[in-house]
């Protein structure tokens, strides 16, 4: 267990409470319409850069740091095999992080598969890999300019627990200061449940709150990262309801703090309530340096979620949130409005109103090939300029990686 001191405590529990206002740190609202390039990064079926005879096949889990790196899901497709592999793109350079079959940094070991991937504004790069041997296994990793680390295995010893090992891992969340994140599921004499922090300084638990009770058989995976904050929720909870539970509970408590506070005359629902649809908890996980501090909340679906009219009326009532990240402004999301579906745009919420990013225009190359369906990923480096997946033309299982500036 962390321990900390009385004071400490206090701070890390004040802060905690202004987190959620925290995410949406607001500068001046502004309702003028983006002027934005969305241009295509890369897409399924271009070939693997130096791994000849091999091409790309579809994308998933993306992620971008501030500068403006993007990592993902991929899969190197040759004329005998698909190999499984996470790839980086810097720019205009791309390059393989890890495939399948590769050797991986646990001894005898080669990697089968990955989580979706994390990274963070130096570079580094942590993910789950499952891993090839005479017992099958997994290893949380990271990934560093010197090399690739295994920061915890299965089968391993569980820190303060030597009756308990390590079974298998969540997807990893990397800090800004290189520190790996994760839920695990824990056997031998001690089942059970937790999330870990690994550092340099070694492996340690990271204590959940009461009010989110975990069987053995559960695992906590995260559901949103951004810089040293991130969301996790019990494995198995619908991905759509928890993006969007996380967005209401955002949202919510971002308009109930506006001062002052708008007449019901100001304001309109831009998403409905969902009746019949159960709250998921979340747990909240604020890192600084090598300290931990976690908060529980709920996206209450049957609360609708507000925004400010602007000049020139009501915002549009959404379908679903497709996917969302941090602004310089307040939080971006992707969505269409519940009786346009076909009309996907980026939106901003702005100290309690919507902006729109995107017109219909530059959002032609995507809205088209796509059909209609919608984002699978999107990432942003926290100012102006996201990254998102959508499927495309080429092919059934498709898929392209656009690039976007927004104000």
């Amino acid at each position: 267990m962390m321990k900390r001191d009385g004071r400490h405590a206090r701070a890390s529990v004040l802060a905690l409470e202004h987190l959620l206002v925290a995410l949406f740190v607001m500068f001046s609202a502004t309702s003028t319409r983006a002027q934005s390039n969305t241009r295509l990064l890369l897409a399924s079926s271009w070939g693997v850069p130096d791994h000849a005879g091999f091409a790309l096949g579809p994308f998933s889990n993306l992620v971008m740091n501030d500068a403006r790196d993007v990592v993902f899901l991929t899969s190197m497709r040759g004329a005998k095999s698909d190999l499984k592999a996470v790839m980086r793109s810097e720019g205009v350079t791309f390059s393989v992080v890890a495939f399948q079959g590769l050797r991986s940094p646990v001894p005898k070991a080669a990697y089968e598969s990955f989580s979706a991937p994390s990274l963070n504004n130096a570079g580094l790069i942590a993910f789950t890999a499952a891993l090839k041997d005479d017992v099958p296994a997994q290893a949380v990793i990271r990934i560093s300019r010197e090399g690739a680390l295994a920061v915890a295995a299965s089968g391993n010893a569980v820190p303060g627990s030597p009756d308990s090992t390590f079974l298998e891992f969540s997807a990893p969340v990397i800090s800004s200061a290189g520190n790996v994140l994760f839920g695990a599921r824990l056997g031998g004499k001690r089942p059970g449940s937790g999330l870990f922090l690994w550092t340099p300084q070694g492996l340690k638990d990271v204590p959940i709150p009461l009010e989110l009770p975990l069987k053995p058989s559960e695992l906590l995976v995260p559901i949103f990262a951004s810089h040293d904050e991130a969301v996790f929720g019990r494995r198995g909870s619908p991905p759509e309801a928890a993006t969007e539970q996380f967005f209401r509970a955002v949202a919510n408590k971002n308009f109930q703090d506006l001062r002052p506070a708008p007449e019901d005359s100001e304001t309109a629902e831009i998403l409905p309530a969902r009746i019949g649809e159960a709250p998921l908890k979340m747990l909240l996980v604020a890192m600084e340096s090598g300290n931990v501090s976690t908060l529980v909340l709920s996206g209450d679906p049957t609360q609708p979620v507000k925004a400010k009219k602007a000049a020139q009326g009501a915002p549009p009532v959404f379908g679903r949130i497709q996917g969302q990240t941090t602004g310089p402004r307040g939080i971006i999301f992707a969505a269409a409005p519940a009786e346009q579906a076909n009309e996907l745009a980026l939106y901003c919420y702005c100290e309690g109103q919507v902006n729109r990013l995107t017109s219909s225009a530059e959002f032609v190359p995507v809205t088209i090939p796509a059909m209609g369906r919608p984002i699978s990923s999107l990432a942003g480096d926290g100012q102006h300029t996201l990254a998102f997946i959508v499927p495309s033309e080429a092919g059934t299982d498709a898929t392209a990686i656009y690039v976007v500036s927004v104000p």
